[in-house]
């Protein structure tokens, strides 16, 4: 009896687990790109919340430029959408132009969409 209560435990929180999502084929996660534009040379990091949310930020080594950058960074508030195998990013910032239900991939802990190639961060 112990054992099929614990068996049956064991089934629906695997069944809760997959349900969350977050697995290796989820874009909800850190994911990185090397930059070396406009003098800035170091990782875009864009985090996919659970909720939505898009964060952006960047680390180039340089913890005072880092500061800087990433607290412009971070009165920008955007979202993400994933649906069908596209994703949607929507900013409130007019120097970020939406994207509109663009197709993206993930293979292992490379996610790709129109010109871009992140890894995941760990």
């Amino acid at each position: 009896m112990k054992k099929a209560i614990a068996f049956t435990l064991v089934v629906i929180i695997s069944l809760g687990l997959v349900a969350c999502g977050g697995g290796k084929d989820s874009i909800v996660g850190k994911w990185a790109y090397e930059v070396n534009e406009a003098g800035v040379e170091g990782k875009m990091i864009y985090e996919f919340t659970s909720d939505g949310k898009l964060k952006i930020s960047i680390d180039t080594g340089n913890a005072e430029a880092d500061k800087l950058i990433n607290a412009l960074y971070s009165a920008i508030e955007m979202t993400y959408e994933v649906k069908d195998g596209k994703i949607t990013l929507k900013s409130n910032d007019p120097s970020f132009p939406p994207l509109d239900a663009t197709p993206y991939t993930i293979e292992g802990d490379t996610l790709k969409f129109e010109d871009y190639s992140m890894k995941r961060v760990k």
